[in-house]
């Protein structure tokens, strides 16, 4: 395996925080999965706990969010050798995403909204939600885990024609451990300009992080050029930026 870039790495999916949602259920197993980030090489992880607007409010899931943030970095305390968390959220497609103020769902201090398409077959007015969203609200849509809406060939051909905007596809590293879904997973990975891996980690036994076998198999099958270029943009896409409400 090559070294790590000197920066580090982004991860740019996990369920981190403790109690926020089906993710880490303690403070305790929020600090294991740190570390085992850190094993990884990874120096900034997206806190992308789930959102759904039935639930809750942004207030609300905003204000909760901060609460479980808040114990966290205070149980991790003087820990420098972990990484450093960024606030974020993984949105559930609800109607009128684009009308909502979606920046206060972006990854903090960015314009990376990370959007979960619905589990069933697409319409033209979900697609051209996410439409707007790139093309005139000119946010950095990042679309996670496409892998899973393929079950159908409109989702794939809608999901194309997203691809062709300027948008993110990020895969899970799951989809490329599995050699049902690696092929899968990599031709997504080629069909977007902004590449994206994640481990989209919930706990440390059935789905812990993973990022690290995600992308030796990048390397394997799509070469070093490629991996350097979705670390990258993973990079980019979670350097903090002067937001304008």
């Amino acid at each position: 395996m090559r070294k790590m870039n000197a920066g580090g790495l982004v991860e740019m999916h996990a369920h981190i925080l403790p109690g926020m949602d089906d993710g880490s259920k303690s403070v305790e197993m929020s600090i294991e999965m740190l570390h085992r980030l850190a094993e990884m090489g990874v120096a900034k992880v997206c806190a992308t706990s789930h959102y759904y607007a039935g639930q809750n409010s942004v207030t609300m899931y905003l204000e909760r969010r901060a609460m479980a943030l808040e114990q966290l970095r205070e149980a991790v305390g003087a820990q420098d050798d972990l990484p450093c968390i960024l606030p974020a959220a993984e949105v559930a497609y609800f109607r009128g995403v684009e009308e909502h103020h979606p920046e206060r769902l972006c990854i903090e201090n960015t314009r990376t909204l990370m959007l979960e398409m619905p589990f069933s077959e697409w319409t033209d007015q979900q697609t051209e939600a996410v439409t707007v969203l790139a093309l005139d609200l000119h946010f950095n849509v990042v679309l996670v885990h496409p892998e899973r809406f393929c079950f159908s060939s409109n989702n794939r051909r809608r999901l194309k024609e997203l691809a062709s905007l300027p948008i993110a596809l990020q895969v899970n590293a799951d989809t490329l451990l599995h050699w049902r879904s690696r092929k899968q997973g990599l031709e997504l990975l080629e069909l977007t300009s902004t590449p994206l891996l994640g481990s989209d980690c919930h706990n440390t036994t059935s789905r812990p992080p993973n990022l690290k076998g995600g992308r030796e198999m990048v390397l394997r099958k799509l070469g070093e050029k490629f991996l350097d270029r979705m670390d990258e943009n993973a990079r980019m896409l979670t350097v903090p930026h002067l937001v304008t409400e």
